[in-house]
């Protein structure tokens, strides 16, 4: 599979508004909203927000202050989550970023929307077979600013290059891996957190990145992956891996390791072959910078949202309030949001649906109440 591509870049960007947790936000969506810029991305930050603000008051704002956007965009594993979705007077998009995790969930929560990307191939049909009508891939990528085609120098000081988090339960494995390769090769701080220009600057002084992903998604293709690679560093990365779903070849743009006991040998190899090493990051640099930059993410939806521009895809526009209802309860109870959560469960207004929330509002309760004490 190769992304989307529009063929004229020359076309301005829809202007699109972006919703967001601004204390958890995700780098796939800060990155490409900057890809937007400020002409053409007006923020939501609902950090602050009550759980239950409606999207038609976030507009109605926007409206005060003369910049409307011609679609609105939230990443939807994010608290909280805007009411009327489907009721919202422009285009509503969902941006499912990581699909792994509350899967089903998340395929319910999209018929909320009206489009729907999502970021990982394999998950792509069962979206589709959900039974929605709007649902496109887009593919991690990179700030083509940041790492353009200008040659860079192959005389790089750290052996082997990583950012990235430890702090959850699914990286066990990675803490694991990276701490015995720090005690073997020269690397950066692996403990410090970067910006995104210092990110780019330690893949670009790094020979190689090794990438873990998630224990939960080990084939999981993340930010780290095309960045070693637009960087021209030798990206090794476990396989089965679903860069090659999205066009990239193992052993020819980057390289596959099956356990974590070859890794130390694989990156021993590669520092002392040169040539090799430098021939598959710099295909891998080509592909990346080609076909995987958020620029052409940017372009690719701009181009699918205006294909339609007056026109409403959301299932659930379609839907009875109380079923609507069922999906705001079930987003506040996965995010354990006690005070929205009993307030949409009160307005399902019929048995049937009190019948279906009352597991979800007993379980929200409870932790509610384990919570105060």
């Amino acid at each position: 599979m190769r992304p989307l591509t529009t063929d004229d870049s020359l076309t301005p960007p829809i202007k699109l508004g972006f919703s967001y947790n601004g204390g958890r936000r995700h780098p796939t969506e800060h990155y490409l909203s900057d890809a937007f810029g400020s002409e053409y991305a007006i923020h939501y930050d609902l950090q602050s927000a009550h759980a239950d603000v409606s999207v038609i008051d976030l507009l109605e704002k926007s409206r005060g202050s003369g910049n409307v956007p011609e679609a609105f965009a939230q990443v939807i594993d994010t608290p909280p989550l805007p009411s009327d979705l489907h009721r919202c007077t422009v285009p509503t998009v969902c941006l499912d970023i990581d699909s792994f995790g509350w899967t089903s969930s998340r395929i319910r929560w999209a018929m909320l929307f009206d489009y729907v990307f999502v970021w990982h191939p394999s998950l792509l049909s069962a979206y589709k077979s959900a039974g929605h009508p709007k649902v496109f891939m887009v593919p991690q990528a990179v700030d083509a600013t940041l790492y353009d085609m200008t040659p860079i120098v192959e005389s790089r000081s750290l052996d082997v290059g990583w950012v990235g988090a430890f702090d959850y339960g699914h990286y066990t494995k990675r803490r694991r891996i990276i701490e015995r390769l720090a005690a073997q090769f020269n690397m950066n701080n692996v403990m410090h957190r970067y910006s995104k220009d210092e990110i780019a600057q330690i893949y670009k002084e790094s020979k190689i990145v090794v990438n873990v992903s998630r224990e939960d998604f080990p084939q999981d293709a993340n930010l780290r992956c095309y960045e070693a690679m637009a960087a021209g560093a030798l990206l090794i990365t476990e396989l089965p891996s679903e860069l090659t779903e999205w066009g990239f070849r193992e052993g020819e743009h980057f390289v596959g390791w099956h356990n974590e006991g070859e890794i130390s040998s694989l990156v021993d190899y590669y520092l002392r072959n040169d040539q090799e090493r430098i021939k598959i990051a710099h295909a891998g640099r080509e592909i990346t910078l080609a076909d995987f930059t958020f620029q052409k993410c940017r372009d690719t939806m701009s181009a699918i949202l205006r294909e339609r521009p007056a026109e409403f895809f959301a299932p659930a526009r379609n839907w009875p309030a109380g079923r609507v209802g069922l999906l705001y309860l079930e987003h506040h109870y996965r995010h354990q949001r006690f005070e929205p959560a009993l307030k949409q469960f009160c307005a399902l207004g019929n048995l049937a649906g009190y019948w279906k929330g009352l597991p979800m509002i007993l379980k929200t309760t409870r932790h509610w109440l384990k919570a105060l004490t």
